[in-house]
């Protein structure tokens, strides 16, 4: 089982959040179900993005602080714009 991240203590109540957590979240359920669409594996996901399978494990597990660079990755190999991944579930 993976250790929890250790984060600096002077930025852990902005991971906690109920904007960060809410935005987290919307993330992950967008590139899962912008996955499962196109019918991807999460290697596949990742290859398609530029980026490790367990990175990508990460945005799907709310597991990481997404970068603008990870955005950007996603925004080309899953083929949205930005806007799209942080769009509430319906």
């Amino acid at each position: 089982m993976a250790q929890p991240r250790r984060r600096r203590p002077e930025r852990a109540e902005q991971y906690e959040s109920p904007t960060y957590r809410d935005l987290q979240s919307r993330l992950a359920a967008t590139v899962r179900r912008l996955r499962a669409e196109k019918g991807w594996t999460q290697e596949e996901a990742a290859h398609r993005c530029g980026m490790t399978t367990r990175h990508l494990q990460g945005v799907e597990g709310e597991d990481v602080n997404a970068t603008f660079t990870t955005l950007a990755r996603l925004c080309e190999g899953f083929e949205v714009d930005v806007t799209q991944l942080f769009q509430s579930p319906k």
